[in-house]
């Protein structure tokens, strides 16, 4: 399997994990809790959705990947419309054309599904995350998962 394979395989992992709710604490008995997050906002899964539906921001994925680096993904209508790389401005692959909602909802699915480890950092004021991180299982290596959010623009 290539290494974009793979990489692509890890990122449906954690994308498609699973559906449906829970209240703070997984089966596998690990709690999921954002940081300093606004008081409208819970305090663990199910985690909000990002209303804005156009907007850009500065994705870093940080995985077992061949490619490396920061992605400038443009959403428009909820869809990602071009995602490249902050560096090379070369086409980004699958696994980093994501919007907001498809990172938030691969944390609420993981959670839900009872993932080893998922941390969702989310600062006070914030509409969306900075940053989740999912561990799909304690024993498997480099099948973790992160996503660093920054720079979100709205349009």
């Amino acid at each position: 399997m290539s290494i974009t394979k793979l990489c692509a395989s890890i990122a449906a992992v954690g994308l498609l994990a699973a559906c449906g709710d829970t209240a703070g604490a997984s089966s596998s008995g690990v709690t999921s809790t954002p940081t300093d997050v606004p008081s409208e906002h819970p305090t663990a899964a199910p985690y909000p959705d990002f209303a804005p539906t156009d907007y850009t921001y500065v994705l870093r994925v940080s995985c077992f990947c061949a490619d490396r680096g920061a992605v400038v993904v443009t959403v428009q209508d909820g869809e990602v419309t071009t995602a490249v790389s902050k560096g090379s401005g070369a086409t980004a692959p699958k696994y980093r054309r994501l919007t907001i909602n498809d990172i938030i909802h691969a944390a609420n699915d993981a959670d839900a599904e009872g993932a080893a480890q998922v941390t969702v950092k989310w600062r006070r004021g914030q509409d969306h995350p900075t940053s989740v991180y999912i561990d799909q299982d304690r024993n498997m290596a480099d099948e973790e998962i992160g996503y660093a959010i920054r720079a979100v623009q709205q349009s």
